[in-house]
Parts: structure tokens; C-alpha cells; sequence
């Protein structure tokens, strides 16, 4: 299965390398897929940077998954202010992993404005035990 997504990555890599936002956040899929982190991450900062909403949550995921959750909030909110919700949960969930409740409700509240479920029900769940 690896071959595939290495096989799909150097397809992508041509409109990436010539600055294709969209490329760019492909050839970073694929490159995760092909069990290449590393080249994964400078391609999603890359598309983030282009201002790519679904790269920046993804290279949060990304830079979470790889031990480095001091990096990743700044992306959890630039995807979250772009209007992805599930960023906006992450933002929530890293805050609230790292003791900062307030701002962890925040982000709450504005994954659930932004329609996320998770955060919804969150906040519906803290509103019965009256927190």
C-alpha cells in the first residue's frame, strides 16, 4: 500500500514544488500515508503557510502524533480561524490536556458555533454537571 502513496506523492510533487497550495496539502497526505513524517510536515507547513486550513490541522495532528504538542496549538488555530471546527476542538482538548481550562472552553465554544458535534456535546455535558 506504501507504493501507491509513494507512486501518487510523485505525481503530486511537480505542482507542490512550483508552489500549488492544493499540491502541496496532496503531496503531504500522501507522503503521511507512505510512512514519511518528516517530508509529510514540510509539506503541510508549507501549504499552512499558503494559508491551507486542512494542512495546518493536519500538521498540528501531526506534529501532536510526533510528541511535539507545544507546536501544534498555533496551527489548531490558525485552521480554527479559517472556520474549521474540528481544529477548534483540538485547540480545545490540547488546552484543556495542558491544565488551561478557560481557554479550553473557549475553544469549545467556538468548535460547537463552528458546528462541530464532539464540541457540542461537550459543552451540553458541562452544562448538566454545572461547570
Amino acid at each position: 500500500m506504501k507504493f501507491v502513496h509513494r507512486f501518487l506523492a510523485r505525481r503530486h510533487r511537480p505542482a507542490a514544488e512550483a508552489g500549488n497550495r492544493d499540491e502541496a496539502f496532496n503531496l503531504a497526505l500522501e507522503l503521511e500515508k507512505a510512512g514519511q513524517p518528516e517530508q509529510a510536515e514540510a509539506w503541510y507547513r508549507r501549504a499552512a503557510e499558503a494559508g491551507d486550513s486542512d494542512a495546518a490541522n493536519n500538521l498540528a495532528l501531526l506534529l501532536e502524533g510526533t510528541g511535539r504538542r507545544d507546536q501544534a496549538l498555533p496551527f489548531y488555530i490558525q485552521a480554527a480561524a479559517a472556520g474549521d471546527g474540528e481544529a477548534a476542538w483540538n485547540a480545545g482538548v490540547l488546552c484543556e490536556e495542558q491544565g488551561d481550562e478557560a481557554s479550553a472552553l473557549g475553544w469549545y465554544r467556538t468548535a460547537a458555533r463552528l458546528g462541530d458535534k464532539d464540541a457540542q456535546r461537550e459543552l451540553a455535558r458541562r452544562s448538566e454537571r454545572g461547570s
